[in-house]
C-alpha cells in the first residue's frame, strides 16, 4: 500500500525506464517492386464522421455527407476514373475485394483525384453489434484489414460481381448549375487590390429595386456574414453544429435519396481540370438573408418576412407549406418537412433538443436563421446591463464549430467590425449578385496560386 501511494504521489513508477536501444540504420531503401496489372493497393482510412466505428449509431454522423464524394449512409470503395474505365464499372456496381484469404463485397464510387490503381476503404461501418441506427449500415471493411497491411495492403485482387447497390450522394442536390456562383481569382488580381470589372458589371445599382431599403434597415444592428473560400476544408463541422443547435432532424437514407435532407447549411464541392488530378473548391452555402429576398414576394401568408435587423425570418406557425418560397429561391437553401421526421413521443430524444429553438412538425418550410436565438440572447443581456453589443459577442453555431475560422459573423452597420472590414476587401462578392437579391451573406473569392 505504501508503494502504491508513492506511485500515485510521484505520477510514475520508479526504475521502470526502458533500456536504451541503438538502432542500426539501413544505408539504402529496398527497391520498390514493379506494379502488377492485375493487383491493386488498398488504403484504409478512419471514416470522416464515424471514426473507427465508435459513432456508428449516431444518425447525425451516418447521414452527414462525406467530403469529396458527398455519399451518405454508406462507405463504398473509392476508385479512380482510370481504374473504373479499366474494369468497366460504374458507381454503385458491386465488386469483390480479395486480400489473401479474406474477401469483401461492396459497391464502388468513382472519385476524381483518387490514385489510379489505389482503392480507399473507410472503416467504422457495417457493425452487427450496434444500436438501431447503425445496424448493418454500410460495409465492414475490417474484414480485409490484416496486421500485415494495417493501413495499406498490396497485391489485392478485384472482380465485378454483376450486382448493383443503391448509393446516396448529395453532390447534385440543390444544384445551381449554369450560374456563376463561385469566384476564383489569380494572385495578381488579389494583389492589385481592385474589384474586377466583371464583379462591378454584375452588381446592380442601388436604385434597381422595387423595395425601399429604408423600410427594413431601421434597427441599430444589421447582421451579416462572410465566408472565406480560401480557408474552408470541407470538414462539415458547421453542418453538424447547425443540426445540433437548431433541432434539425435526420431523415434516413430513402429520404436523402429523394433529395429531402434537412440541413440548413451545406458544403458544395466542385472539381476543375482533369479527373486524374483536379482542383477542388469548397463552398459552404447557408441562407443568404437577401435584402431583396425572392422568397418573401411569393409567400401567400407572409410566413417569410424581413426583420428590421436584416434577417430573413421564417414564422413556422404561419407556414401552410406551399413551397413557393423554395421554388423562388435561387440558392436552394430552404427545406421542407415532407414527413414527421422529428420524434416527439420518446422522452429520451427530447433531451437532445435545444430548448431555445422551436421543434418543427411536418408541412412547414425551414432554413438558416443566423442562429437568431443566440442573437436575441446577447441583445437581451445588453439591454439589461445597458451596454452595447461588442463585435464578436454573437457567434452562430456554424462559426463556433469551424476549425479554420472560415465563417465570420457580425454587425455590417459597424464599419469597424471584422465582418464589415472583410466586406470591403476586393475579394468579397455576393453569390448570384446579378439577380439583385443583395445577400447579407457574402464570400471571399478563392485565390488561385
Amino acid at each position: 500500500d505504501q508503494q502504491w501511494r508513492q506511485v500515485l504521489s510521484d505520477g510514475f513508477v520508479r526504475n521502470s525506464t526502458f533500456a536504451f536501444i541503438q538502432p542500426n540504420l539501413v544505408a539504402s531503401l529496398p527497391a520498390i517492386p514493379p506494379f502488377e496489372s492485375e493487383s491493386y493497393e488498398i488504403c484504409f482510412h478512419p471514416d470522416p464522421a464515424l471514426w473507427d466505428g465508435s459513432y456508428a449509431n449516431n444518425a447525425w454522423l451516418q447521414e452527414l455527407p462525406k467530403p469529396f464524394s458527398k455519399v451518405s449512409w454508406d462507405n463504398p470503395a473509392i476508385v479512380s476514373p482510370q481504374l473504373a474505365s479499366e474494369l468497366d464499372i460504374k458507381s454503385g456496381e458491386m465488386i469483390e475485394i480479395a486480400n489473401g484469404q479474406f474477401h469483401l463485397e461492396l459497391p464502388v464510387w468513382i472519385q476524381p483525384g483518387q490514385a489510379a490503381h489505389s482503392i480507399s476503404l473507410h472503416l467504422g461501418n457495417g457493425r452487427l453489434r450496434v444500436g438501431r441506427v447503425g445496424k448493418e449500415a454500410g460495409f465492414d471493411t475490417y474484414r480485409v484489414r490484416t496486421s500485415d497491411g494495417f493501413w495499406n495492403a498490396e497485391g489485392v485482387k478485384l472482380r465485378k460481381t454483376g450486382s448493383k447497390f443503391i448509393l446516396v450522394s448529395t453532390q447534385l442536390h440543390h444544384s445551381m448549375e449554369g450560374r456563376d456562383f463561385l469566384k476564383v481569382r489569380s494572385m495578381q488580381e488579389y494583389l492589385d487590390k481592385e474589384i474586377p470589372e466583371s464583379i462591378k458589371e454584375e452588381t446592380p445599382a442601388e436604385n434597381e429595386t422595387f423595395y425601399n431599403p429604408g423600410d427594413f434597415q431601421i434597427a441599430r444592428n444589421q447582421w451579416g456574414m462572410v465566408i472565406n473560400l480560401n480557408t474552408c476544408i470541407a470538414c462539415n463541422a458547421c453542418v453538424v453544429a447547425c443540426q445540433s443547435e437548431n433541432n434539425i432532424p435526420s431523415v434516413g437514407k430513402p429520404q436523402v435519396y429523394a433529395g429531402r435532407e434537412m440541413y440548413w447549411i451545406r458544403v458544395d464541392q466542385y472539381f476543375e481540370g482533369e479527373p486524374e488530378n483536379p482542383v477542388l473548391y469548397n463552398q459552404p452555402v447557408p441562407c443568404m438573408h437577401c435584402e431583396n429576398a425572392p422568397c418573401e414576394l411569393v409567400c401567400p401568408v407572409a410566413a417569410t418576412l424581413h426583420s428590421a435587423e436584416g434577417l430573413n425570418q421564417q414564422v413556422y406557425n404561419r407556414c401552410i407549406g406551399t413551397r413557393y418560397c423554395s421554388n423562388n429561391c435561387p440558392y436552394k437553401v430552404r427545406r421542407f418537412n415532407f414527413l414527421q421526421f422529428t420524434d416527439t413521443n420518446t422522452p429520451s430524444r427530447q433531451l437532445a433538443w435545444n430548448p431555445d429553438v422551436t421543434v418543427r412538425s411536418r408541412g412547414v418550410m425551414e432554413k438558416c436563421t443566423y442562429c437568431v436565438q443566440r442573437i436575441r440572447r446577447v441583445e437581451i443581456s445588453a439591454e439589461r446591463t445597458g451596454q452595447s453589443i461588442s463585435d464578436g459577442s454573437i457567434v452562430p453555431a456554424c462559426a463556433q464549430a469551424c476549425p479554420t475560422q472560415t465563417i465570420v459573423f457580425g454587425d455590417v452597420a459597424d464599419p469597424n467590425s471584422k465582418v464589415s472590414q472583410l466586406k470591403r476587401m476586393n475579394l468579397n462578392y455576393g453569390m448570384l449578385a446579378e439577380l439583385n437579391t443583395k445577400p447579407r451573406t457574402s464570400y471571399m473569392g478563392k485565390v488561385k496560386i
